[in-house]
């Protein structure tokens, strides 16, 4: 790291001293009157509790409640569109790398698998709505690797277990991605940019509205070469929509819908790092993905106390692999592994599910009884969930639930959420998931003392019920239990002209009855309920906003897992009982530091990773990744266009030799340049 932070520590402070006009104008600044005081008496900058309501944007996610972000007794992180904007970040799992507590592995290049590990948690602990809309897979998976920011206004990150409100899968976070309502006169945006390997970025949006309606549509496309030399190019299509219908004060109708359709071939699946020539690569594998979300929703307020709420939900993927027969790369057979029958018809796995769900809710906002606000919330949802693969059993399966909040307020210090949430699966019965927060703030300090406690559940996926191709499936596997507490703080300051904000939350969760693969010749099943995990951790955030423009966030997670109990099953090596679960890394952090002119927009962005362990106890070195983001506004308001700006991009700035995950390549260097044109 010696190199490297040198390397980081000259491109800063140059930036910094050629931002500010080097030494002579930092003097001069520092001479005027708003700088400093007479020279009889120097005024020297002193530590203030700043009020919370600075940026204190409106929350949904956390309560399913509007409330002010500086209420919610939560560990929330909110990740803005100008966010999305400066760092330039089209791949979504890229921008959420900064939220604490998460860890993203990828295999290889842009468009392979991508999973999260959100506070030591499974890959499918995460619950992930779109607009209201719950689009995991059956079982909680979600494909990372093609979903873009397009159309992407705010993104919500609750974390911790929410089973309480939403079900199963909130076993350790829930993510929100909400699309703005199109809102004033037409407006129109064109973006391009191109770069290597072999890349193009295409979006276009069209929005605008009045108070009785508002459109929002967005487009985009993404092409790129792989990392490697064979059969490893990606693409991907996005659509994004909002619709809006206000027929009155009291009734609110919204229609969102995403479509995504990607290819990404796939030269390996085993790792390529000892075959950096492509000798031993796949040429003709690849893997197609398509999905569909519907969100209608309606929103009716017939009286100031009562509220309804509907929100439906279409989900739809379709899934297919294809692996025709390639020589010895497909039917080789060794001491390891037999890959196939090499019978000259290869592979080929089509399968497809779909969700259709239902969500009803009542809001009451009850009268101030002694300084206390109540808001009471009742509701259900049912959800019908169906399984298909060619040549194979299909699945179908459905859940009811019944949950309830209360939300208590008192004179704007004291916050209190309390709820519980009663499903009844075909899957797994009836469970209970309960949840308790509270926050409170501390007058003259402005900080902000927070707590909770809560429980998670995950219903097992349909190739975990249902026979496949590779595996026999167990239907009467229990649900994956997480129970956790957590103790926070929320801080703002002032320091003379610096306006600071520090986030810290330590946090204990317990993850029961895990889901394992097991290869035991007399069962009947390769799935079997076995596994219990502990995983322990601090959580930091920071944002600070400085003089000339500048800003900078950080974040840091400290984590500690262990597994308590394989019951002799280690899943592949991943469940080493005693041992830390495998790519989770102990230390991972991020920084970015933001300078915002008049027409120039700069942006720094630092990842780093620490060392994990991976399957069989093997350990693979962490690395620091830096990515540079470029924005130049040319004019505006010229030839009918609103606004042009130039826009370039430099992910791995230093060129970083490193892989997310054992044996996968991960990309060089990379330059991305372009534009951005508003009408």
């Amino acid at each position: 790291m010696g190199k490297f932070s040198q390397r980081v520590a000259v491109l800063a402070v140059s930036f910094l001293i050629w931002q500010t006009g080097g030494p002579a104008a930092s003097a001069q600044a520092q001479s005027t009157p708003q700088a400093s005081a007479s020279a009889d008496e120097p005024r020297r900058p002193r530590l203030r509790f700043a009020p919370t309501t600075v940026l204190d944007p409106m929350i949904v996610t956390a309560s399913k409640l509007e409330e002010p972000l500086s209420q919610v007794s939560n560990a929330v992180t909110v990740v803005t569109q100008q966010d999305i904007t400066r760092r330039q970040t089209t791949d979504l799992f890229e921008q959420l790398r900064e939220v604490p507590g998460f860890t993203f592995v990828q295999t290889g290049s842009r468009g392979a698998a991508t999973s999260l590990f959100t506070r030591g948690g499974e890959s499918d602990h995460n619950l992930i709505l779109i607009d209201g809309v719950k689009v995991n897979r059956a079982g909680g998976s979600f494909k990372f690797n093609d979903v873009t920011t397009l159309g992407v206004g705010r993104i919500e990150v609750v974390r911790g277990p929410q089973s309480a409100l939403y079900g199963s899968d909130a076993m350790s976070s829930v993510i929100q991605l909400l699309t703005p309502r199109g809102q004033g006169p037409a407006r129109a945006t064109l973006g391009f940019r191109a770069g290597n390997p072999d890349t193009f970025e295409e979006r276009f949006s069209l929005s605008g509205g009045t108070a009785l309606y508002g459109y929002n549509v967005a487009v985009g496309r993404v092409d790129s070469g792989g990392v490697l030399p064979v059969n490893n190019d990606y693409s991907s299509t996005t659509l994004a929509s909002r619709f809006d219908l206000d027929p009155g004060d009291e009734l609110q109708l919204t229609t969102t819908l995403r479509y995504i359709d990607s290819r990404f071939r796939v030269p390996t699946s085993s790792g390529d790092i000892l075959d950096r020539q492509g000798n031993g690569l796949d040429p003709r594998a690849t893997s197609d993905n398509r999905r569909l979300i519907l969100g209608p929703r309606a929103t009716y307020q017939p009286t100031p106390w009562w509220r309804h709420n509907l929100q439906l939900g279409v989900v739809y993927e379709w899934f297919t692999y294809r692996d025709p027969e390639d020589g010895s790369i497909d039917c080789r057979d060794d001491d390891a592994v037999t890959y196939n029958d090499c019978d000259g018809l290869g592979s080929l796995t089509i399968n497809s599910e779909y969700r259709l769900s239902a969500d009803y809710s009542s809001d009451f906002f009850l009268p101030l009884t002694l300084g206390l606000t109540p808001t009471f919330t009742i509701g259900g949802s049912i959800e019908d969930e169906h399984y298909s693969q060619k040549n194979g059993p299909s699945g179908s399966r459905n859940a009811q639930s019944f949950y309830s909040q209360l939300h208590l307020a008192w004179r704007e210090r004291l916050f209190v959420t309390s709820g519980f949430r009663l499903d009844d699966a075909v899957t797994y019965g009836t469970h209970l998931s309960p949840r308790v927060s509270a926050a409170l703030i501390i007058p003259g300090l402005n900080t902000k003392l927070r707590g909770g406690y809560s429980q998670g559940i995950k219903a097992a996926s349909f190739s975990q019920n249902v026979d496949t191709a590779f595996s026999r499936g167990n239907p009467d596997l229990e649900a994956e239990e997480s129970e956790s507490w957590e103790i926070g703080l929320d801080q703002p300051l002032t320091l003379g002209v610096l306006d600071a904000q520090l986030n810290l939350t330590y946090f204990s969760t317990e993850y029961k009855n895990l889901i394992a693969y097991t290869f035991a010749p007399e069962l009947t099943s390769n799935y079997i309920n076995v596994h219990r995990v502990r995983s322990r951790g601090l959580e930091v955030g920071t944002a600070v906003g400085l003089p000339y423009g500048f800003s900078l966030r950080g974040a840091y997670t400290y984590l500690e897992t262990e597994v308590l109990d394989n019951a002799g099953n280690d899943g592949f090596g991943s469940f080493r009982r005693g041992e830390p679960l495998v790519r989770r890394p102990k230390h991972v952090g991020s920084f970015t530091l933001n300078y915002a002119g008049e027409r120039l927009n700069a942006n720094f962005h630092l990842y780093v990773k620490g060392n994990v362990t991976e399957r069989r106890g093997a350990l693979h070195d962490g690395y620091e990744r830096a990515d540079l983001a470029l924005s130049y506004l040319l004019f505006e308001n010229r030839w009918g266009i609103r606004s042009l700006s130039l826009e370039g991009k430099a992910n791995n700035l230093f060129d970083a030799d490193y892989q997310d995950i054992l044996y996968f390549s991960s990309a060089e260097t990379t330059f991305l340049a372009g534009f951005r044109a508003e009408f």
